[in-house]
């Protein structure tokens, strides 16, 4: 496998994330971690100086890029929705229990 297959298997991995993201299904959103999980880690293996075709490999790195930053982004849209829904409950992204958050007085000030 060459790197540029191994960012294209990730760029593929994080758009199945993705799309698992937006079904709102846990299942699916696991079942999306390992293929990721198993593209990442087989990029682990390439030696940088061995490159030959660096423009099409910094286009698909870049479609990678934005594939995890679209996943960054339904994921944080999810979490902000399930702590308005469950505010002192659920898992930070570190994996450690989420602390309760002061709530301060909401109001709204319009001037009709």
């Amino acid at each position: 496998m060459t790197l540029r297959e191994a960012v294209e298997n990730v760029h593929t991995a994080l758009t199945g994330l993705a799309k698992a993201l937006e079904t709102g299904d846990p299942e699916q959103v696991l079942a999306a971690e390992q293929p990721l999980a198993e593209a990442a880690t087989a990029l682990t293996g390439f030696d940088r100086a061995t490159l030959t075709d660096a423009v099409n490999l910094r286009a698909r790195l870049l479609a990678a890029r934005l594939a995890l930053e679209r996943c960054r982004a339904l994921g944080e849209a999810s979490a902000e929705l399930l702590d308005a829904l469950y505010p002192n409950s659920g898992y930070e992204r570190s994996g450690g229990q989420r602390r309760p958050r002061p709530i301060g007085v909401r109001t709204v000030n319009s001037q009709v």
